[in-house]
């Protein structure tokens, strides 16, 4: 309790507050074997290094000016600070009961979709914005018919007859989705500038 207190008080008079940002959560329910998923497990730590100075804070004046300083620690850091909570276990637990802001990132792969989500929660556990960008699969479909083209020439000048064959059952040409880095930035950004802090 103390060090909530101790944390509000601290976002009060000084605009600094703690991130924890846990590593990507990959759920994987895609059967497509053409799929294939190459993605950095930090990258959430990294942009959110970078883009949390966009988030606000009310100024107590009915607007909102930046956050004047914001400290994001990642899976390694955060245990220097509370060895005492396990927070590649319990992220969120560890984050209410120590007091500061968690950003979660689940990335879900099904066969037709990637769903890249990333969220932010207060220290009271409640989501504070979330951001999301997807991904999907295209699908063409080829189709199969034989064709003739036949083209005579005549005193009545040039003629063309083109012939249609059986019709056969379309290709279907698949072109994955693909996880790129890209994702992980644009989530990020999209979650902190959406961020006003009370």
């Amino acid at each position: 309790m103390i060090t909530l207190a101790s944390f509000l008080m601290g976002m009060a008079f000084g605009g600094t507050f703690d991130v924890y940002v846990s590593p990507i959560k990959l759920v994987n329910r895609a059967t497509n074997p053409n799929i294939a998923i190459s993605h950095e497990e930090d990258a959430p730590y990294y942009y959110s290094s970078l883009y949390s100075k966009l988030a606000k804070e009310d100024n107590g004046h009915g607007g909102h000016t930046p956050v004047e300083k914001v400290r994001v620690y990642n899976k390694y850091t955060i245990e220097a600070l509370y060895p005492e909570c396990n927070y590649r276990r319990k992220p969120i637990l560890c984050a209410m009961q120590n007091g500061h802001y968690y950003v979660e990132t689940i990335v879900t792969l099904n066969d037709d979709q990637m769903i890249f989500r990333t969220t932010l929660y207060s220290p009271e556990g409640i989501i504070i914005n979330t951001a999301t960008r997807t991904d999907e699969m295209v699908v063409n479909w080829i189709r199969q018919q034989e064709v003739t083209v036949v083209e005579t020439e005549s005193r009545q000048g040039k003629q063309t007859m083109t012939h249609f064959g059986k019709e056969e059952m379309p290709l279907k040409w698949e072109i994955p989705y693909k996880l790129l880095q890209y994702h992980a930035q644009q989530a990020s950004l999209g979650l902190w500038v959406g961020v006003k802090l009370n």
